[in-house]
């Protein structure tokens, strides 16, 4: 009975040296949610194209008229009276009546029987403009009291559509003067400012009791 029991124990001792030891298996996270939603997607600027608005020009580039007067502005009938110009930035000046294509700058004697509107026309690839002055022509010979348009300028003669322009202007001899197209009646000597939404030519008139004189510019609008 001793030897049994003997042998049962070394049996279970032998085999619980035999027993091999398996170490845990590792932790592993567990899977992830895919019921959960997804973040949004980051969005992206489209690519610049490099390209910007045009600006509108601040000048046009069109022809320029610095001076375009004549002067005596006011003569008998059989006198001469002087028309000078001078322009820039054009490649084809026009005068009418009587002067045809003309050099951009220069001078001309000229001798009408009666009243005579002189328009200039200055071109150049980007337009044209226009500019006017009036040689008046009397029956009688001037006097001392004869009024006279010394000068009568428009400065610039080009503007956009809701600029101003400045009339400027000096008379002698008259005893009242007057722009028409809505200035009215304006001292012998002065400026105003003028803003037409089309080219439009304002006429300057001086009266006496001995006679009158006109004179016109012009401001164009591009």
């Amino acid at each position: 009975m001793k030897k049994v029991l003997f042998t049962i124990i070394l049996s279970t001792v032998l085999a619980a040296a035999c027993v091999t030891v398996i170490p845990p298996a590792p932790l592993t996270p567990p899977p992830a949610n895919n019921n959960q939603a997804n973040p949004p997607p980051v969005s992206t600027p489209p690519p610049s194209t490099g390209s910007l608005p045009q600006s509108t020009p601040s000048s046009f580039n069109l022809p320029q008229v610095d001076v375009f007067t004549v002067q005596p502005g006011n003569i008998m009938s059989g006198q001469s009276a002087t028309v000078t110009w001078d322009v820039r930035n054009a490649f084809d000046v026009v005068i009418e009546p009587g002067f045809g294509i003309i050099p951009v700058k220069g001078s001309r004697i000229v001798n009408p029987p009666f009243p005579t509107n002189y328009e200039l026309t200055a071109t150049n690839d980007q337009g044209s403009i226009l500019a006017t002055t009036t040689l008046t022509v009397s029956g009688a010979f001037p006097t001392i009291d004869t009024p006279a348009v010394k000068y009568f300028t428009v400065n610039p003669y080009v503007i956009h559509k809701g600029e101003s322009a400045v009339l400027s202007w000096r008379t002698m001899g008259g005893s009242s003067a007057s722009i028409d197209r809505g200035v009215g009646t304006v001292p012998g000597e002065g400026t105003t400012r003028v803003s037409p939404d089309i080219t439009t030519t304002y006429m300057l008139t001086v009266t006496s009791p001995d006679g009158g004189q006109f004179q016109t510019v012009t401001v164009n609008v591009k």
